[in-house]
């Protein structure tokens, strides 16, 4: 079971809001963890790139001429100008330019021209290699952290990715990425995805491909009365007849190579790392949803659905239906989060509470304050 056992406190409402608190949480866990970045299929050859923001922190994602992924602060090693002027492109011959000073780097991050500067005998050019930070790939996803001593890639997954490595997702590609901004702080948005609480009221059109979601719980354990089935295999799954997540249940794309039968017929499942992504595999499709936090009441999420490349191609043209509910949940749950951060002010509102149904927010309370130690 997955329930609490009593009601709990929730934390400080100006844990949502407050600048200094938000600063604490960059430093104690977005600049410590792994974070999911972006796609490896996004710089597909050596010199292609991106920028990433990690909260305050901008990196340069790229390929080297290695076709390893490299991952580097955009500051100049010059003054600290930012190297890219341009969210994402390619690197020009391979190289690397300070749009200040012309300082020029190759891809592997090391300074190999300083353009018009005077020479001096103390000056060397293996003094002033990029910044560099530690990088990690899983299922085609690209992961990166700014702690200088990470904490094992393989331990920050967990168990988690075991439940999607039945689905091909390194091989898959992003036929859709659809990124937004919230007016809300990333814990109200991490505290939503945790609960289904909201589900009844607020998902009606995803509880009718979910019957469980209807009864506000996650599991299929928590529903009272529930089967010996139901507490035997506790994973939510779609309703009878129905095979995925799409308005009505159905669709006509091929299934995806990999899964067996057993866990085709639950028509989903979650892999979750705290507190910056979800990937949801389907017997047709793979969604993922990236957070990043902006600021103390800002927040930008990052959607992306995959499909194996061929199934892309060949089925371009009934892609839509695969959009619709993924994008209809998004929509209704980011109304609801803006409109909790809206409250959270309030001078009377010291914290909230937590019911029964809420036991995965308070295990990631749980998980937040060990992070802030």
């Amino acid at each position: 079971m997955t329930l609490l056992h009593r009601t709990e406190a929730g934390l400080p409402a100006a844990w949502y809001y407050d600048p200094d608190h938000y600063r604490r949480e960059l430093t104690n866990i977005w600049y410590r963890d792994w974070v999911a970045v972006g796609r490896a299929e996004d710089i597909a050859r050596p010199g292609d790139y991106f920028v990433a923001e990690i909260g305050e922190q901008r990196l340069i994602i790229t390929r080297g001429t290695d076709g390893s992924v490299k991952a580097f602060h955009d500051t100049c090693r010059h003054r600290g100008s930012s190297l890219c002027t341009v969210a994402r492109g390619r690197f020009a011959n391979g190289r690397i330019v300070c749009p200040y000073h012309a300082w020029t780097y190759d891809l592997n991050g090391r300074l190999i021209a300083t353009p018009v500067r005077i020479e001096t005998p103390d000056f060397r050019l293996d003094d002033y290699v990029l910044y560099a930070a530690h990088v990690a790939e899983w299922g085609g996803f690209v992961f990166v952290t700014l702690a200088e001593s990470p904490a094992e890639f393989a331990a920050y997954l967990g168990r988690d990715a075991a439940t999607l490595e039945q689905w091909p997702l390194a091989e898959m590609i992003s036929v859709r990425r659809e990124t937004q901004r919230l007016a809300c702080n990333w814990k109200v948005y991490w505290e939503n995805y945790s609960e289904c609480y909201h589900c009844p009221l607020l998902h009606p059109e995803l509880c009718r491909v979910v019957p469980v979601y209807r009864h506000g719980v996650l599991d299929q354990a928590d529903v009272p009365g529930g089967s010996a089935r139901d507490l035997a295999d506790p994973r939510p799954r779609v309703g009878p007849g129905l095979e995925t997540w799409t308005l009505d249940g159905h669709s006509s794309l091929p299934p995806i190579a990999g899964p067996d039968e057993a866990t085709r017929a639950l028509g989903m499942a979650f892999a979750t790392f705290t507190a910056n992504m979800f990937v949801v595999g389907h017997p047709d499709y793979v969604r993922s949803v990236r957070m990043s936090p902006r600021g103390p009441e800002a927040l930008e999420l990052t959607v992306d659905w995959l499909l194996p490349k061929a199934t892309a191609e060949r089925h371009a043209a009934e892609l839509d239906p695969v959009f619709e509910l993924g994008r209809l949940v998004i929509a209704q749950d980011a109304e609801a989060c803006e409109r909790n951060q809206r409250g959270l002010k309030s001078l009377r509102h010291r914290h909230g509470v937590l019911v029964p149904q809420e036991q995965s927010v308070w295990e990631f309370h749980r998980w937040l304050h060990q992070r802030l130690g």
